[in-house]
């Protein structure tokens, strides 16, 4: 029994220890795949953070990179700019641009245009485009300026071969960054591709500085400025041939001859008496407060916004391809030189802003005694075509003075 008993002990000892040495030999394996998986996730772990941590880095290099290479990339493409034609204003006997309307010009010591502001929607007008400039060859207009007047708001009109103005369609609004109580320069550039109507032969500019009616603006320089060198100075400066050169007078208008009865001023075509055969007589705007002839010339009294004289029709018909020329003999008293000439043809039934040419005298003020033929190329006007039916002419854009005339012909 006693035997039995211990073997029986014995073999309750052997189980217990092959179980406690199975219990090891698992919790050995299950430690060693802990510590495996363990190990894995932390290796992952750092070579996760690593990339992390390289990533920036990389990513900084190649912003870098890119900011460098755009920046001269910008610099590539940034092209010097060439003058086409500058106003640089250095020339104190001709600034060439002149008041066209309630501005003082004057110039200053240090080669800069001060125009002061006398009235209400003050502007100024090229004397004369120096020579033939194709709009084409024009990609800015920029001016420095200095503007001291009581508002911020300027614009700029444009009159070419295609685009006759001034008119509100061809033109291009922009305000100054300083007026009045500031002392400041400042570029005001103009893209051409921003104006409409940029196209053509450029006849002249006119220039609204400021929308107020006090103050003074100063300007260094406008110039036209291209970015192809070899439109540099692109001006051709050579003196057209006179339009009148081998030709003869075809029809000339005798101002000096004109009695009250050729005349009907303050008129438009509704207020014509029933009596009056308007077709015979020149047709004054109220902008003409008088006619008349004395000392043997033709007198205009200004006393308004936009002056003119209309033609009766004309008795004689003209194809306008035979006109080569219009020439009006003039002596301007007024404060500003700028004139227009304007006409019917063609299949037109009034006067138009298409069909108009506009005119500079070189001589003119109050004091003014010099006469001078001012002389047209009518074919500066696109729609100078068909046959030509009667004229107008605007003799000056001053709201004051006196206009003398003495006839107007028509060469061909």
């Amino acid at each position: 029994m006693k035997n039995s008993l211990k073997l029986i002990a014995l073999l309750i000892a052997a189980v217990m220890t092959l179980a406690m040495f199975a219990a090891c030999q698992s919790g050995s394996s299950n430690t060693t795949t802990a510590s495996e998986t363990t190990g894995a996730a932390t290796t992952t772990g750092k070579e996760t953070e690593k990339e992390t941590e390289t990533d920036p880095v990389t990513t900084e290099e190649v912003t870098t990179e890119e900011v460098t290479t755009e920046e001269v990339t910008t610099e590539e493409v940034k092209k010097e700019r060439y003058d086409v034609y500058k106003w640089t204003f250095d020339d104190a006997s001709d600034l060439g641009w002149v008041s066209s309307n309630v501005t003082e010009i004057t110039s200053g010591e240090d080669g800069t245009m001060h125009l002061l502001v006398k009235g209400g929607d003050p502007n100024i007008t090229t004397k004369k485009i120096p020579g033939k400039i194709n709009c084409e060859d024009v990609e800015y207009i920029v001016m420095r300026v200095k503007n001291k007047t009581d508002a911020y708001t300027a614009q700029l009109f444009i009159n070419t071969s295609t685009s006759p103005g001034p008119t509100e369609q061809y033109s291009y609004k922009f305000d100054y960054e300083y007026a009045d109580e500031d002392d400041e320069w400042e570029i005001i550039e103009i893209d051409t591709l921003d104006i409409n109507g940029w196209d053509g032969i450029l006849r002249d500019l006119r220039l609204d500085y400021t929308d107020g009616s006090s103050g003074e603006c100063i300007v260094d320089y406008i110039a036209l400025q291209t970015e192809d060198k070899s439109k540099a100075g692109a001006v051709d400066t050579e003196t057209e041939a006179d339009p009148r050169a081998g030709k003869q007078v075809l029809f000339k208008y005798d101002f000096t001859q004109l009695t009250a009865d050729d005349l009907f001023l303050g008129a438009k075509s509704e207020e014509y008496p029933e009596d009056i055969d308007k077709s015979t007589r020149w047709k004054f705007s109220g902008g003409i407060s008088d006619a008349y002839v004395e000392n043997g010339h033709f007198v205009a009294v200004i006393g308004a916004e936009d002056p003119f004289m209309a033609s009766p029709v004309m008795t004689e018909a003209f194809d306008c391809e035979a006109v080569s020329a219009i020439v009006i003999k003039i002596c301007n008293k007024t404060e500003t030189p700028m004139g227009q000439f304007f006409f019917v043809s063609g299949g037109m039934s009034d006067y138009s802003g298409t069909a108009q040419v506009r005119f500079t005298t070189e001589h003119y003020g109050a004091d003014n005694d010099i006469w001078e033929e001012v002389v047209i190329n009518p074919f500066d006007s696109s729609n100078w075509y068909g046959e030509l039916t009667s004229i107008r002419i605007d003799p000056t854009e001053a709201r004051d003075g006196l206009i003398l005339l003495d006839y107007c012909e028509l060469y061909g």
